[in-house]
């Protein structure tokens, strides 16, 4: 393991971490800017949709150049162009032109992950690739906790336009770091796994071909599963400040423990993902998800919102390594970042382009608890799903090899 997360790998991993610390300092306070200059909820809702729009597109092509012409443009545009991005928030604040610039900003921010992944899947050997799958997570979380922690902060103390400043600053960071570590047009090869592989190892990654059904079945599992985060995402910040009465520091506070927490079950979880059966912990994760969007839907104080947050992040590690990992023993070494891309850009996204633009107009028709019920209404059909109709792929497959 210490090889496959050490020298470019590593650098990688670092640019990643720089751009998702970026993204992190502004999203929990980015729903409370717009509320503030007069956004309302539902318009909300669409706006963060039209971000994750942008991802759709951004993703799966952003995989795509990687596997081709490598990484140094893929992670060029996830930092500097998307602090650059970033900053035009505070330039506008008419309603059309601030839909254009999500659009944009999640078409450059999504340039990080396809890549990112897909480097993963391909160093992995089969019987841990949730385990490695965990590693980036974990390292992403850390990125996520430490950058909510004073979005808050400066947001009470500085205001919010300082907030996208120092979320500019810190992309642009990333982007030095692409400019002066990553100098060749392929700057990172996908280098021979130090584990020795095993025959079932050798038959997925060794002239496979793409299953597309048992794809396209994982894709609907993981857009419900993602429905719920994207609810939690954009009105999370509205529950905690409208409903319990918190203020913005205790904001970013929640997010940094959700990261946390992810940061310290990741691994283990990926881990016993990996001993338990992949398809296994997909199901407890969607189900572990779907009763803390419950818990959420009537939490009336603070402390209810942060056990429940951390039971979100629970669900949520023991499901995406388990299913990124499933879905890297899908597809061959060639396509690992591509299809990585795909997956996030089509399969997540859309589940969180669901829940923020649905939500909205449950916000605004039914209430609070109702938006978040949704989320849970979506993990339970999920976790259906995934019981009853990946298990026939999976044995399908397994036959096959």
């Amino acid at each position: 393991m210490k090889r496959v997360v050490s020298g470019e790998m590593m650098t990688v991993m670092i640019i990643m971490a720089f751009g998702v610390l970026s993204m992190s300092i502004l999203n929990p306070m980015l729903p409370l800017y717009l509320t503030d200059i007069g956004v309302t909820p539902k318009i909300l809702g669409l706006m963060l949709a039209v971000a994750m729009v942008g991802m759709v597109f951004g993703e799966s092509f952003w995989g795509w150049v990687a596997d081709r012409v490598g990484l140094r443009l893929a992670l060029t545009m996830g930092t500097s162009v998307c602090g650059l991005v970033v900053c035009c928030f505070v330039l506008t604040q008419r309603i059309t032109l601030i839909f254009t610039i999500f659009f944009f900003w999640g078409v450059v921010r999504s340039a990080l992950f396809g890549p990112g992944r897909g480097c993963i899947g391909a160093n992995a050997p089969s019987s841990k690739k949730a385990t490695f799958m965990a590693i980036i997570t974990v390292m992403l979380s850390a990125s996520r906790s430490i950058g909510a922690l004073p979005s808050g902060f400066i947001a009470d103390n500085l205001g919010y336009v300082w907030v996208f400043f120092v979320a500019c600053g810190v992309s642009l960071i990333g982007g030095l770091i692409v400019v002066t570590r990553v100098r060749k047009p392929r700057s990172l090869k996908i280098e021979p796994t130090p584990f020795a592989p095993s025959s079932s190892d050798k038959l997925r990654t060794s002239g496979q071909k793409l299953r597309y059904r048992p794809l396209a079945l994982q894709c609907v599992v993981t857009a419900l599963q993602f429905l719920g985060l994207g609810v939690s995402m954009t009105f999370m910040p509205l529950l905690a400040t409208q409903v319990v009465g918190v203020a913005a520091t205790k904001v970013g506070i929640l997010f940094t423990i959700r990261g946390l927490s992810t940061m310290v079950l990741g691994i283990p979880m990926g881990i016993m993902a990996d001993r338990t059966g992949k398809k296994t912990f997909m199901i407890l994760g969607l189900l572990v998800s779907g009763v803390a969007m419950a818990g959420m839907a009537f939490s009336e104080n603070y402390s209810w919102l942060i056990l429940f947050v951390i039971v979100s992040s629970l669900g949520l590690t023991m499901f995406s390594p388990a299913a990124l990992g499933l879905v890297s023993d899908s597809v061959p070494l060639r396509l690992q970042s591509t299809t990585m891309g795909v997956y996030g850009g089509v399969c997540e996204n859309t589940g969180i382009i669901a829940g923020a633009s649905l939500g909205g107009f449950v916000w605004s028709a039914w209430g609070p608890p109702a938006t978040f019920l949704m989320g849970t209404a979506a993990t339970a059909l999920g976790a259906i799903i995934c019981f009853f109709g990946l298990g026939r792929h999976e044995a399908s497959k397994n036959l096959q090899l």
